[in-house]
C-alpha cells in the first residue's frame, strides 16, 4: 500500500506545509498590533498544521494494525484543514474591507 511515490508525496507536502507555516508567521507578525487583521493568519496557520498531520498519517496507514482508525484521522484532518482555511479566507475578506471610519 505504502509506495514510494506515495511517501515522497507526503514528505513534499510536510515540507511545504512547514514553509507555508514559516511564511504564515513572518506575515502574521506584521500584524501583531492589529487584532482584526491578525486572526486570519492564525486561522491559516491552523488550517496548514491540520494539512502536517493529515500528510504524517501517510507512512503509518500500511503498517499499523489499527488502518480505519488512521484513514479517520487522515479525513477529518482535511475536513478541518478545509474549514480552517476557509474561515481564515472569509476573515482576511471582511479585514480588507474595512472602511476608514472602522
Amino acid at each position: 500500500m505504502n509506495s514510494p511515490f506515495l511517501l515522497g508525496i507526503a514528505a513534499m507536502s510536510v515540507v511545504f506545509s512547514a514553509v507555508a507555516i514559516y511564511y504564515i508567521t513572518a506575515l502574521k507578525n506584521g500584524f501583531v498590533g492589529l487584532r482584526r487583521l491578525e486572526r486570519p493568519w492564525v486561522a491559516l496557520q491552523c488550517g496548514v498544521a491540520s494539512l502536517i498531520v493529515g500528510a504524517l498519517t501517510v507512512p503509518w496507514l500500511g503498517t499499523s494494525a489499527s488502518i480505519g482508525i488512521l484513514h479517520l484521522v487522515q479525513i477529518l484532518a482535511v475536513v478541518v484543514a478545509a474549514l480552517f482555511i476557509l474561515a481564515a479566507m472569509v476573515m482576511m475578506k471582511q479585514a480588507w474591507t474595512i472602511g476608514e471610519s472602522d
